[in-house]
């Protein structure tokens, strides 16, 4: 997982995986970077090829945690898997999912 600041959104980039095993430390990440401020965060899924449960509840509760504090939260390039993930559990309704990372991006300034 990396992090890049462009102008006042943050891009977290996932891993292959957003699991068990990964989705803790996502949860914790997102959740202290909202604490800081009213955060716009895109979540760039391009590389993550595999998201279970776990993977969905840290979105879940991170988008919470930003919401709480004034913040907003994308998804940018889910892969097929994702997208099928999102539409099956309808978390496509919570989140607004772009199949561009710059499209993300500039819809915090429209």
């Amino acid at each position: 997982m990396d992090i890049e600041k462009r102008g006042t959104v943050t891009i977290i980039r996932t891993d292959e995986r957003l699991d068990a095993i990964v989705a803790p430390q996502f949860k914790d990440t997102v959740k202290k970077m909202a604490e800081e401020s009213a955060l716009h965060l895109v979540v760039d899924l391009a590389k993550t090829r595999f998201i279970d449960s776990s993977g969905c509840g840290a979105l879940v509760a991170s988008i919470r945690a930003l919401l709480k504090n004034g913040g907003e939260m994308k998804i940018a390039r889910p892969s097929a898997q994702a997208k099928t993930l999102f539409e099956l559990t309808r978390l496509h309704r919570v989140f607004e999912i772009f199949d561009d990372l710059d499209q993300a991006v500039n819809s915090f300034s429209s």
